[in-house]
């Protein structure tokens, strides 16, 4: 985290606490995912089951997997000088003599690194999740920024129509128009800004907001340069699902190596203390499992069979992902050709034409449909251009998470 990161979650924590109503918090892409890192739910539940995954490292480093056994038996003896009290007192230990406290603190350890990947794999998620959700926040505040312009115009021409009309040059049928195209332009307006409470909303709930408080996305939908094919391919290897899956293969191996272990028979030491008819004696005991019948058979070939469904499992899918990630990289580089084709020929001339068929209309030299029909066009041109601003930031951060850089 950068120290303007690190500056701005100290501010932003501080207006989530004030008691003084709804918050509005600006904060930029990277202020936005340092936050999810640290207080997105999925982020958290993921993070609380490694602990619950450590909880089994802490039985499997116990000394002893079996208790030690104590056991009391007495009772009368009848005999001919009289009723005497017996006593037998027993007590005993077993051993693992196979190695299996070492292959289940294997399996503890690897459980736990996979529990640790599969908190990372949830930021990764949930991280993707949360720059898309901004992104399009952005977009909706930037669409109702383009839209209120346009109604503005429309309010402009509706003006010029009025007066033209009542100076006589234009018809009632052309003021009804204007009227209507400012209407459609407000309702476009109003309506972009349902869209950006809704995905306001989102980024909201991903990121982990308390209720009574709002973000706003104060970005840019114009992301730095992204990192090339091959650094991305170079970092498939360490995204964090594929950590998780080498993780089973450990635990899997653990599992079949306490097999293995289950083959050698476990010992008892122990010694039983007696008294019959008066007589004490100490006896020392030596117990041994003969493992005839148990020898972990099951273990190890669950395990076995576990180990090469998971190791066919990740190869797949690291092939899968590198796949994954070129087509990513490829429609990333197609739609940054198709934006850098409309900021170079289509958007330097649209500010010009507007206030040119403006002035036209204006002065008379194009009539009301013809203007409104430049100005659609012109509309929609603004709009195609930020929607390819979108569509290249998303496949920029689809690209990153794919590859697993964006943790």
């Amino acid at each position: 985290m950068t120290l303007r990161l690190c500056a701005a979650v100290p501010v932003f924590v501080c207006l989530l606490q004030s008691n003084a109503g709804a918050q509005s918090v600006s904060l930029s892409l990277e202020e936005a995912l340092a936050l999810a890192r640290e207080q997105s739910p999925a982020v958290l539940i993921a993070r609380a089951r490694i602990e619950e995954a450590r909880a089994r490292l802490i039985g499997a480093r116990v000394r002893f997997r079996d208790n030690p056994t104590f056991d009391v038996g007495g009772g009368p003896r009848d005999t001919e000088v009289g009723t005497l009290a017996d006593l037998d007192i027993g007590f005993s230990q077993s051993f693992e003599t196979g190695g299996q406290r070492a292959a289940r603190i294997a399996g503890a350890e690897a459980a736990i690194v996979r529990e640790t990947a599969a908190a990372a794999e949830a930021r990764r998620l949930a991280l993707r999740a949360v720059a898309l959700a901004y992104l399009r926040a952005v977009y909706a505040q930037e669409r109702i920024g383009l839209l209120r312009g346009a109604e503005t115009v429309a309010g402009d021409v509706m003006t010029i129509a009025d007066r033209r009309y009542a100076a006589g040059d234009i018809a009632a049928l052309d003021v009804n128009m204007a009227k209507i195209g400012l209407v459609r332009a407000r309702a476009a307006r109003l309506a972009s800004e349902g869209e950006r409470t809704l995905f306001a909303g989102d980024l909201e709930r991903l990121i982990g907001m308390p209720p009574g408080s709002s973000v706003v996305a104060a970005g840019s939908l114009r992301l730095p340069r992204r990192p090339e094919l091959a650094s991305l391919l170079a970092a498939v290897t360490n995204r964090p699902d594929l950590r998780a899956m080498e993780a089973d293969i450990r635990d899997a191996e653990a599992d079949v190596r306490l097999g293995h272990a289950t083959k050698r028979p476990d010992v008892g030491l122990g010694a039983r203390m007696k008294r019959e008819e008066g007589h004490r004696a100490v006896i020392g005991v030596l117990t041994i499992t003969l493992p005839l019948f148990n020898q972990g058979q099951e273990l190890r070939a669950a395990g076995t069979a576990r180990a090469a469904r998971l190791r066919l499992e990740l190869e797949t899918t690291h092939v899968a992902i590198e796949s994954e990630v070129r087509s990513l990289s490829a429609a990333y580089a197609a739609r940054e050709a198709a934006l850098k084709a409309f900021e170079q020929d289509a958007m330097p001339g649209v500010d010009e034409n507007e206030a040119l068929a403006r002035r036209s209309f204006e002065v008379g030299q194009i009539s009301l449909p013809e203007l409104l029909l430049v100005r659609r066009e012109l509309v929609d041109t603004r709009l195609e251009y930020l929607n390819r601003l979108l569509e290249a930031a998303e496949a920029a951060i689809e690209q990153d998470a794919a590859a697993g850089v964006l943790q």
